[in-house]
């Protein structure tokens, strides 16, 4: 567990961030759902930068194969998801405080206590992003709303408010459309992190101005970065 004390001095060294919350208090709750590649890797990102309450689920254990990929180390090996998240979060002192559920979305009924004004889905199938914005859309509060796709050297990120609700759902398919990749080859950790940081930076320009309360970042419906041609598509 983080102390109270670390928590109030790591937030006074980003105290000049447009997106800190300026009386120091952790009343800021991020929901990321899913922290396999997208979630660990964006976990780390963001729990480092902007300090919150941060409300993970995910029902796995850690397996050989996630270790290339993802944002657990060797001696995770068949613990949960959640816990080693979270610890690894401790042992790189995040001025935040990681609330673990082990659970899938789909399942979980008492969803309303953790699913945020700001929720960040990580999964790697159609059926829970759909549930989970579902979810999200009967959030009174809700603000954004960020979809991360993943495939080795290429990704996509989402981000919806409420007013591009409809946009995002024409994005949305049946998982039996989706193209069957090489299993050996669907994640690399270089894009896990690079799509981490991406909707790092989303959540801390959308922060920006709600914050400053004028729209001086970009929050973009749709980020698309291809590695093999080195392009970015930004819409």
């Amino acid at each position: 567990m983080v102390d109270s004390n670390f928590i109030q001095d790591r937030v006074a060294r980003f105290k000049d961030a447009p997106w800190i919350e300026k009386d120091g208090k952790l009343t800021l709750g991020i929901s990321v759902l899913g922290v396999g590649g997208i979630g660990s890797n964006t976990l780390f990102n963001l729990s480092r930068a902007v300090p919150a309450n941060y409300y993970i689920f995910d029902m796995d254990n850690v397996e050989e194969h996630n270790i290339a990929t993802q944002f657990f180390s060797q001696g995770s090996i068949g613990v949960k998801k959640v816990h080693s998240i979270r610890d690894m979060m401790v042992v790189f002192r995040t001025p935040s405080v990681i609330h673990g559920v082990i659970a899938n979305i789909t399942d979980y009924a008492d969803w309303k206590r953790f699913i945020t004004p700001i929720t960040i889905t990580g999964f790697d199938n159609m059926k829970a992003r759909k549930h989970a914005f579902e979810r999200w859309k009967e959030c009174p509060e809700r603000e954004l709303f960020i979809d991360g796709r993943l495939k080795a050297t290429s990704y996509e990120v989402y981000a919806v408010t409420p007013e591009r609700e409809e946009e995002y759902e024409k994005t949305l398919f049946e998982d039996s459309e989706i193209p069957d990749d090489p299993c050996t080859f669907k994640q690399t950790g270089f894009f896990g992190m690079l799509i981490g940081a991406r909707i790092t930076n989303i959540v801390t320009n959308f922060l920006t101005n709600k914050y400053l309360e004028e729209d001086i970042c970009e929050v973009p419906f749709k980020f698309k970065e291809l590695g093999e041609l080195c392009y970015v598509e930004v819409s």
